[in-house]
């Protein structure tokens, strides 16, 4: 599934079906990624440094859906962040899986985390146009790391106004 996106990243995020597990392709060495509870914005895992290569995530819930956050200069701390998704958002991870006869699938959204100086550790979620689609909360103290993107297979849901 290819979709248009503004925000381009160098990172492939995959998700292989049986055994669960998630694959990002192209990691980059001054980020690190981590594994959300996409129903309850709940960080799962801890963030793993990029090495310019590919981390997997593995033995996965598979009665879990899951977003992949990307943080910048983690540094040596244990940040801890929490996603609110807005109420017009749905999750398509079951009918992308339903037609994919269980070979591997690469996240169809990219949403970029935008910064202001008067967020009080809360940022927003934008899609490719810029509109909002959910916050991003630091739960941890301190000015590092930033929380960049997310990737996930929650979309707008177009049926609600």
């Amino acid at each position: 599934m290819i979709m248009e996106k503004k925000f381009d990243t160098p990172e492939q995020v995959i998700l292989i079906p049986r055994p669960r597990r998630i694959r990002i392709n192209g990691t980059l060495a001054q980020r690190a990624y981590g594994l959300f509870d996409t129903k309850t914005g709940t960080q799962v895992t801890d963030f793993v440094k990029g090495n310019g290569e590919q981390i997997e995530f593995m033995d996965l819930d598979p009665n879990l859906h899951y977003d992949v956050g990307v943080i910048e200069d983690m540094g040596d701390d244990k940040p801890y962040f929490a996603i609110m998704w807005n109420k017009v958002m749905r999750d398509v991870t079951d009918d992308i899986l339903k037609n994919s006869n269980d070979l591997p699938i690469e996240y169809p959204e990219t949403y970029q985390v935008i910064f202001n100086d008067n967020s009080n550790g809360t940022y927003d979620l934008v899609d490719d146009k810029g509109e909002t689609v959910g916050q991003v909360a630091q739960l941890t103290q301190g000015d590092k790391p930033w929380f960049n993107y997310v990737s996930t297979f929650r979309m707008k849901d177009v049926t609600k106004a």
